[in-house]
């Protein structure tokens, strides 16, 4: 057995029957199996037992910059690399358009799956394109940005579960040119003379709401914020005046998910082994020895108390694997 503990940031003890580190795409080429599950840090999956099949630890760290028409830079990073590792060493070369997405746990590879955001800036904006292998037929390809189909947190891999693909690279059209995002409520009031100030801002507010996986077992933000109908929106905010809202697309509202669990009486709660963060209740935090039953079913608690105050169906942002694999959160 294969212990996949120090591979989920919600430091669960859970193994699979087989584990393989690979560094490269020839080692990837040497791998069969019928299925496997595909790992970086685990900084965004739930494995509710112990998997019966082989899991992939992705640590291909390859890198590199080219120079590209007027003010842009080509980077092509390995998906093994560490995001946040990698926005630092790109900040230091001058190269810039990824600083609100630091301090995002996890790595180069899994960031496009869920298209992870933050601050007002989801990384599918930055991709060019993602050069991934396919464990099934044991070759290479390059999807295109319009072909990764990038969402608010999904993507066309993670809505096309049945094929085996692992993202090998990432690659991204950033600019020499600082041009700073700050549409976000915490940066657009300030003003940033270069982008490590930018990023050191971002590292900040993450540090005050966001736990430290090394020191608290979490997958960061459990849930995703729920978009509603304008409709269900306008009634609750008839009712609650304080509500965020934010415009989706076209009849539709995003709220903050957040928002919601404090306002149903679950923020910093504790279940168990298990509770919600006390400074931001859109994580669920392993508070030592929980099982993963217990997230489960902390979880679940969660999403009735909001349905039941709300009406508002809230829905998991991490990914759940059980014994046999990647599995939809109403089965379970």
């Amino acid at each position: 057995m294969f212990d996949l503990t120090p591979y989920n940031t919600f430091g669960l003890q859970v193994k699979s029957r087989d584990g393989v580190v690979i560094t490269s795409v020839a080692e990837l080429k040497r791998f069969h199996a019928d299925s496997a599950i595909i790992l970086g840090h685990g900084s965004d999956v739930l494995f509710t037992d112990d998997y019966d099949g082989s899991v992939l630890i992705n640590q291909i760290q390859s890198l590199s910059v080219e120079k590209a028409e007027g003010d842009k830079f080509i980077v092509k990073a390995g998906s093994g690399l560490v995001l946040d590792d990698l926005i630092d060493s790109l900040i230091d070369k001058g190269i810039y358009g990824l600083e609100n997405l630091s301090a995002i746990p996890g790595t180069v590879g899994a960031a496009p799956i869920q298209n992870v955001g933050a601050y007002g800036v989801e990384i599918g904006e930055l991709i060019k394109s993602v050069v991934v292998y396919d464990l099934q037929r044991h070759i290479q390809e390059e999807f295109t940005k319009e072909m990764c189909q990038f969402e608010y947190r999904s993507s066309y891999f993670k809505k096309n579960k049945s094929r085996q693909l692992l993202i090998t690279q990432v690659i991204f059209e950033l600019s020499s040119t600082f041009n700073p995002k700050l549409s976000y409520k915490g940066l657009k009031e300030e003003k940033f003379s270069d982008a490590k100030a930018l990023r050191s801002k971002v590292v900040e507010l993450r540090n005050k709401k966001l736990p430290d996986p090394s020191l608290v077992g979490n997958a960061g933000s459990f849930f995703k914020n729920p978009i509603v109908s304008n409709d269900l929106a306008d009634r609750l905010k008839a009712q609650y005046e304080d509500m965020p809202t934010y415009p989706a697309q076209e009849g539709m509202t995003k709220l903050a998910a957040g928002w919601l669990i404090e306002k149903a009486g679950c923020k910093g709660i504790t279940h168990g082994n298990v509770g919600t963060w006390e400074h931001q209740s859109l994580v669920i935090v392993n508070r030592g020895n929980a099982k993963p039953h217990e997230v489960v079913a902390l979880a679940k608690y969660v999403m009735a108390e909001v349905f039941n105050t709300f009406n508002v169906k809230l829905e998991p942002e991490v990914r759940t694997f059980d014994s046999k694999g990647e599995v939809s959160w109403d089965n379970l």
